[in-house]
């Protein structure tokens, strides 16, 4: 649509794609992405006069698919709520459960840390949040800016930056390694890599010194050029998946009170709900199953099922229903889509039954 409307590539008029919050961005810019380019990869193995492996990792979902088939031994999580942010939540409780020893390093304390824990063990590692960092670091904004971030307030003694934990254990891991990694406690010197490494990052070396934010290079198209073998815009056609079997297709969304995966208000001042264990429907879908605003029922899937949700009315097209992320994880399959690798919450076949 904003291809045919002329939006892309003109100054003032483009598209602004928005995202969870600046980790999702900032990782994705310096390469923690399913496909890191061959340049990045090319820079890295000279910078470090290492030979990188070729193979193919495994993304999230393909983790905890090696854990559940017992292939992972030990894990190191950095942050998050694994648990929570996976899909069927009774088989990812399973996967985290077999996985023998997790250390995990977090900020906050949440279900990953409770949950999954039949005959493992785990290590909570509390590290520093942003604001209590060291060293000065850096965050990019939504608009794609790099910018200084001081750090430097003191709330527990005992804390430390993540990256001195990882340089620590890599230190002790791998002591044959030709890479120093002592060097990487320093932020400074880990802006100094990602600047040598990573393309339109070259700003970042000496950021500590200009005291200037500067924007990720190739970020904005202000003319027609694209990056294409034609230099022209790519229509790309979406084909629907098969028709699910269910009546409903419920998507999983989250409240005003919640940040990522952690709820700190059970009420949706946006949506008007007081209660998460709740679906939201359209009105003539809840008159059409003789329901009133209110009422109790279950919602069911292939993969599990929630019972006496409580039934909200909303603005959505019939056949379509809303349920809140995580709660509603039991509901969700483990499929991906085959290219970003993103398991389908947004698109689940659910049956609503009058609850007792």
């Amino acid at each position: 649509l904003a291809l045919m409307r002329g939006m892309i590539a003109r100054r003032g008029a483009g598209l602004l794609p928005l995202r969870g919050h600046s980790n999702v961005q900032g990782i994705g810019t310096i390469g923690v992405k399913p496909v890191l380019p061959e340049q990045v990869i090319a820079r890295m193995e000279e910078a470090f006069s290492i030979t990188l492996p070729k193979k193919p990792g495994l993304d999230t979902m393909a983790a905890m698919k090696a854990a559940d088939a017992g292939l992972i031994d030990a894990a190191v999580l950095m942050g998050g709520n694994l648990f929570s942010a996976n899909p069927d939540a009774q088989w990812a409780e399973r996967a985290l459960g077999k996985i023998r020893f997790r250390l995990h390093l977090t900020t906050t304390l949440n279900q990953t840390h409770a949950f999954g824990m039949d005959g493992a063990e785990s290590l909570v590692l509390p590290v520093a949040a942003r604001d209590e960092e060291w060293e000065p670091t850096t965050q990019e904004s939504m608009f794609n800016f790099v910018r200084l971030s001081d750090g430097g307030i003191e709330r527990i003694a005992n804390v430390r930056p993540e990256s001195v934990i990882l340089a620590d254990l890599a230190t002790r891991l791998a002591p044959d390694c030709p890479i120093d990694f002592q060097t990487f406690k320093r932020h400074r010197q880990l802006r100094r890599a990602i600047s040598e490494i990573v393309p339109g990052m070259e700003e970042l070396g000496d950021i500590d010194v200009a005291k200037k934010e500067f924007h990720v290079r190739n970020r904005i198209m202000h003319e027609p050029a694209f990056r294409t073998p034609s230099k022209l815009a790519h229509f790309r056609v979406s084909k629907p998946g098969e028709e699910a079997e269910a009546p409903f297709t419920m998507t999983t969304i989250r409240s005003e009170g919640q940040f990522n995966s952690i709820v700190y208000e059970y009420k949706d001042s946006y949506r008007g709900t007081d209660t998460r264990w709740s679906v939201l429907m359209s009105r003539k879908d809840i008159a059409a199953l003789n329901l009133a605003d209110g009422a109790c029922v279950n919602l069911k899937s292939a993969q599990g099922e929630m019972k006496g949700v409580k039934v909200f009315p909303f603005d959505l097209p019939r056949g379509c229903v809303m349920t809140y992320y995580p709660e509603a994880n039991v509901l969700t399959s483990t499929d991906v889509d085959p290219r970003s690798k993103t398991p389908s919450f947004k698109s689940t076949g659910v049956w609503i039954e009058t609850a007792g």
